[in-house]
C-alpha cells in the first residue's frame, strides 16, 4: 500500500506535521494499518483517518498556503491610493514563529532610514563623540574648549559641532579620515531635523493625526508648533534573511505575477515602545504591504491623513494592508517623459494621498513587518487594483 509513489508523495507531504502527533497515536495507526493486510478496506480507512489527523495539525516547518482575505477599503475620490485590508496572513502560530525567529537573530539596524532625528539620546551620544574626537586638540591647546563661556541654550546645542568643524577646517591633520566620515554623519543627522523644522517640514508634520504631538503658542488658540521633544520614533531593522526567505509566498497570493512582476526592494522590521511613533512620509515604492506581528494595547494605528476623510486604520496580529504609494503620470505631448521612466508598466509619480504615518504607541510593544514592492512586470498597468488577486 504504501509502496504507491502517489501515496508516498502524499505522506512525505504530512511527515513534518506528523512530528507533533503523540507517539503513542502514530504507532496505533501505522501498525495497524501495516499489520491489518489481510483487510485492504479496513487497511484504507487507517490511512485515510491518518491523513485526516495529520491535515489539523499545523506544520511548524512551513507557513501556510492559504490566500489571505482581501477587503477594499472605500475611498472617495479616484485619485485617492488602492487601500486593502488583509485578513489572516498568517496563523498566530505562524506569527509566533516568525517571532521567534526574529528574538534568534542578532537584528541588524536598517541603512536605508534616516536614524531617529529626533532622539536627545542620540544628540547626547553624538555631542559626547564629538567632544572625544577634539579632546587632543583641547587639551594641547590648540583649539578652545568647545564654547563653554557662551550662556546661549542654542548656541550651547550646537558647541561639540561647531568645534568639530573648527578643527577640521583649520587643523585637518589633528583629524583622521574615520573622525570625519563619523562627524559627516552627525551633521547629515541634523540637517534633517534642520529641514523637518522648517516651513515645509512644519506644514508635513502639522498633518500627523497624533495632535498630542503639537502644542499651543501662548495667547494662540491655534496648533502651530511641534513639540519636538515629545516625537520618538519607532526603531527599525533588516529582516533576516531566514524569515525574509519565509514570508515571500504571501506576495503572489495578493499581487498578480508575484515574484516575477513585484521586486521587494526593502524589508524592514520595526518596532514601537509605548510613546513611539512614525512621522508623515510617502513610501519609495509602488506598493507596500505592512504586516503586524505584534499589536500594542492602545494606539499605534496606521494613519492616512490626507484621505476623505482621513482614515485610522488599526492592527491585529496576523493581518495586514497593502496600499499604493505611486500613480500613472498623465504626459502632455510635449512633456518629456524621461524623468520617471521605470522598468515595466508606464511611467508613474509619487501619489501625495498615500501620504501616511504610524499613530503614537500610547501602550504596550507593537512590531510590524514592511515590505516595499516595486513593480517590473512586461504590462503597462493602469490602475493598480487590477494587479490584485481576486479584485
Amino acid at each position: 500500500f504504501f509502496s504507491h509513489p502517489q501515496l508516498w508523495s502524499s505522506a512525505t507531504w504530512y511527515h513534518g506535521a506528523s512530528e507533533e502527533l503523540p507517539t503513542s497515536i502514530m504507532h496505533v495507526l501505522l501498525l495497524s494499518s501495516l499489520h491489518s493486510s489481510h483487510h485492504v478496506v479496513l487497511q484504507l480507512v487507517y490511512f485515510i483517518i491518518l491523513l485526516l489527523l495529520l491535515s489539523v495539525i499545523p506544520n511548524i516547518s512551513s507557513f501556510s498556503a492559504l490566500a489571505p482575505k482581501i477587503l477594499p477599503i472605500a475611498t472617495n475620490h479616484e485619485d485617492e491610493p488602492t487601500i486593502l485590508s488583509l485578513s489572516n496572513i498568517f496563523t498566530p502560530k505562524e506569527v509566533d514563529d516568525i517571532l521567534q525567529l526574529i528574538d534568534s537573530s542578532l537584528l541588524t539596524p536598517t541603512s536605508a532610514y534616516q536614524e531617529d532625528v529626533f532622539s536627545k539620546e542620540a544628540w547626547d551620544a553624538e555631542d559626547a563623540i564629538l567632544r572625544n574626537i577634539v579632546q587632543p586638540i583641547v587639551e594641547d591647546g590648540t583649539i578652545p574648549p568647545p564654547n563653554q563661556n557662551n550662556n546661549n541654550d542654542s548656541s550651547e546645542k550646537e558647541a561639540a559641532l561647531r568645534s568639530f568643524v573648527h578643527a577640521v577646517t583649520h587643523h585637518p591633520d589633528r583629524i583622521t579620515e574615520d573622525d570625519i566620515i563619523i562627524g559627516a554623519n552627525i551633521i547629515q543627522r541634523r540637517e534633517a531635523i534642520e529641514r523637518w523644522k522648517s516651513d515645509e517640514g512644519l506644514s508635513i508634520m502639522k498633518l500627523s493625526m497624533d495632535y498630542d504631538m503639537m502644542k499651543e503658542e501662548e495667547g494662540d488658540t491655534t496648533i502651530n508648533n511641534v513639540d519636538w521633544d515629545a516625537i520618538s520614533l519607532g526603531k527599525r531593522y533588516e529582516v533576516p534573511s531566514e524569515v525574509l526567505d519565509r514570508i515571500q509566498h504571501v506576495i503572489p497570493t495578493v499581487l498578480k505575477g508575484g515574484t516575477s512582476s513585484w521586486t521587494t526592494i526593502d524589508a524592514t522590521i520595526v518596532k514601537y515602545q509605548e510613546g513611539d511613533l512614525q512621522v508623515p512620509h510617502i513610501d519609495p515604492c509602488d506598493a507596500t504591504l505592512l504586516i503586524c506581528l505584534q499589536p500594542c494595547i492602545e494606539g499605534g494605528s496606521t494613519c492616512f491623513p490626507l484621505l476623505d476623510p482621513p482614515r485610522r486604520l488599526e492592527n491585529t496580529i496576523g493581518d495586514g494592508y497593502l496600499f499604493f504609494s505611486s500613480q500613472e503620470v498623465t504626459m502632455d505631448d510635449d512633456q518629456d517623459d524621461g524623468d520617471n521612466s521605470t522598468q515595466g508598466g508606464g511611467e508613474r509619480e509619487r501619489n501625495l494621498l498615500s501620504l501616511h504615518h504610524g499613530g503614537r504607541v500610547l501602550k504596550g510593544d507593537k512590531i510590524v513587518m514592511q515590505l516595499m514592492l516595486e513593480y517590473n512586470g512586461d504590462d503597462d498597468v493602469q490602475a493598480w487594483h487590477d494587479e490584485v488577486v481576486t479584485l
